[in-house]
């Protein structure tokens, strides 16, 4: 079995919770993928958060100490992938012998840990929870401070811990920036060693190089998880196609080629030099604070962030990204898909871009929230991310309703739903308020009109699904009545896999979406106001009931309120012949919009 859709939930984690209220959770909870895999597995190896665990373990509680394929417990993928401390803790609460259990390596949880850059508090919690491992062998006769000293990016903490000793003093943010450049100097050292090596280090090299190439050109979004620019990459290739051919007339083909294939290698290996060093530091190390804009701009990360609150849906499309991004490495590894392709070691692999799961697809969603939480804006904006990620072959974004959908008769009905389908191919298609296709209507000479459109949507999923050019369909109304609706049709329900709750905004939320839309609008605040100032102001003058019914209606009318004050105090200005920034928004302005328009 491949992996299930709860599987697929863990790796993003953002949609689990609401899943774990369902009655199959616990089955769901207890299935392995053919790689012998629980979803506790995939929750630990992605890093989720200790509510998501605690669902999962509270569902399945023998998953803690159930080995997957190659006799890895939850624990041991937690100590794998740096999982947080706190995740690490509530594994061995519910199975303490996990620190003491080998996998088909001989490795413990510490070996994991020891050598895959685990937090020092991980190490420690590991220690305590089994002494003994700090002297014991893997099969390869490595103990986990000999992993820790191989591994270069091992912390000074961790070493210590490893030792026996106390850790010493956390660094500073100067002396942390001086280790990233540190490290970034011997990463530099390693890759000009393996690049004049031969042997396997040497074709790994080759072969790595090759990939980033192969990533530049097939899935150049890829890239920017690794710090690098692909536009700034592409640059560089190109010029060093140019750079590296100039000699083709004055010596031979050989030797040209050569030279363009070592133009190319020292470009790929700069942008690997230049993403090191923009992670570690520049010359001015204390200034650590004000580097992210100094960074690679991910275009997707931007439009990730761009949303206020929402952090579950945040987290699901990060986690799809993950998969997308590991299933492009293996693409450019691996691109004919052969077992063993062209004699790539299983060290450069590894595990995880050995799996042959193809590259993934997002599931048909169902949207539940209040007027105003940001339901329609979200799929908009999923659509230009899941396009970037190349999941969509279209940034298109279709939002229709029931009089979108429904004619006066059945054959009009499949035929208008036909149309809405194919015009959204490739794209996104959000039905809003679809509760309403469970409604009968009195233009509609067919009673079942909306059962048509519903039928004629769950034929598309079905029959599109292997074609991967179906539109997503996103389900979207207000929560009670999309409740019932789902519990009478079955049949829709068990076709969207995933379902998103859109809380209320809190007047934090609020307040910085109304900081958005000025900055939008082409306006700024005065320098006194502070995003607290107007989180507190929303919380004394209005009531949560009142906000639940506006949500983000309420930024937008705290906008039009103070426009409406600048606006008044041009007009006062004009007359008394004084000087008035028309874009600047005062205390006053929004504390009056407050008094007069938030009723």
């Amino acid at each position: 079995m491949s992996d299930t859709t709860l599987h697929e939930l863990c790796k993003g984690f953002g949609a689990l919770l609401s899943r774990a209220k369902t009655p199959q959770f616990p089955e769901e909870a207890s299935r392995v993928n053919d790689r012998g895999n629980l979803p506790l597995h995939a929750a630990c190896s992605f890093q989720a958060s200790q509510d998501v665990v605690d669902a999962l373990l509270k569902a399945y509680p023998a998953g803690a100490s159930q080995p997957n394929g190659v006799g890895n417990l939850p624990l041991h993928q937690a100590a794998m992938w740096q999982a947080g401390a706190d995740t690490v803790e509530v594994l061995l609460v519910h199975h303490p012998e996990g620190a003491t259990c080998r996998n088909q390596y001989g490795s413990l949880p510490l070996h994991m840990a020891a050598s895959n850059q685990a937090s020092a508090d991980v190490v420690k919690l590991l220690i305590e929870a089994y002494p003994d491992a700090l002297h014991l062998q893997n099969d390869d006769g490595m103990t986990p401070l000999d992993l820790a000293l191989a591994d270069e990016s091992a912390s000074e903490a961790v070493v210590a811990l490893l030792e026996g000793r106390p850790p010493p003093p956390e660094l500073s943010k100067r002396q942390q920036a001086e280790k990233f450049m540190e490290r970034a100097d011997a990463i530099e050292r390693k890759l000009n060693s393996l690049r004049g090596s031969g042997g396997r280090q040497g074709r790994d090299f080759k072969d790595a190089v090759a990939a980033v190439r192969r990533l530049a050109d097939c899935y150049p979004q890829a890239l920017y998880s690794a710090g690098i620019d692909p536009n700034e990459l592409e640059i560089a290739l190109s010029n060093a196609m140019v750079d590296g051919g100039t000699g083709r007339r004055a010596g031979n083909a050989g030797d040209a080629a050569r030279k363009q294939q070592m133009a190319v290698e020292n470009a790929i290996l700069d942008a690997v030099k230049r993403r090191s060093k923009t992670k570690g530091g520049d010359a001015d190390p204390a200034g650590m604070e004000e580097r992210d804009d100094l960074g690679v701009r991910d275009r997707v990360e931007d439009l990730i962030s761009s949303i206020v609150g929402l952090e579950h849906i945040k987290c699901q499309i990060r986690g799809l990204r993950r998969t997308t991004e590991i299933c492009d490495l293996r693409e450019s590894l691996l691109p004919d898909h052969g077992a063993g392709v062209r004699g790539l070691s299983a060290a450069l692999l590894g595990v995880t871009l050995s799996d042959e799961a193809g590259r993934p697809r997002a599931p048909h969603m169902i949207f539940f929230g209040n007027p105003g939480t940001g339901k329609t804006a979200v799929a908009r904006l999923l659509a230009k991310v899941y396009h970037e990620l190349g999941i969509l072959r279209k940034p298109k974004f279709l939002e229709v309703e029931r009089m979108d959908l429904i004619a006066a008769d059945q054959r009009g009905t499949i035929a208008k739903t036909r149309e809405v389908l194919e015009e959204a191919r490739g794209g996104i298609l959000f039905i809003d308020e679809a509760y309403t296709l469970g409604m009968t209507s009195k233009r509609s000479r067919a009673e079942n009109a909306g059962n048509d459109a519903m039928n004629e949507i769950m034929r598309s999923i079905d029959t599109d699904e292997a074609g991967r050019d179906s539109p997503l369909v996103i389900l979207a109304g207000f929560p009670t009545e999309m409740n019932l609706f789902l519990a009478r049709h079955d049949e829709l329900r068990r076709r969207f896999d995933v379902t998103f709750e859109f809380p209320d905004y809190t007047p934090r939320e609020l307040a910085e979406v109304f900081v958005d839309l000025v900055h939008a609008k082409g306006f700024y605040l005065d320098e006194s106001i502070r995003v607290e100032y107007i989180a507190k102001l929303l919380g004394d003058q209005t009531d949560a009931l009142w906000r639940s019914e506006r949500n983000g209606r309420v930024s937008e009318m705290l906008l039009a309120g103070a426009r409406t004050e600048v606006r008044k105090r041009i007009r006062s200005a004009q007359f008394e012949e004084q000087e008035v920034d028309p874009q600047l928004i005062l205390r006053v302005d929004i504390e009056t919009a407050m008094r007069h328009d938030l009723k």
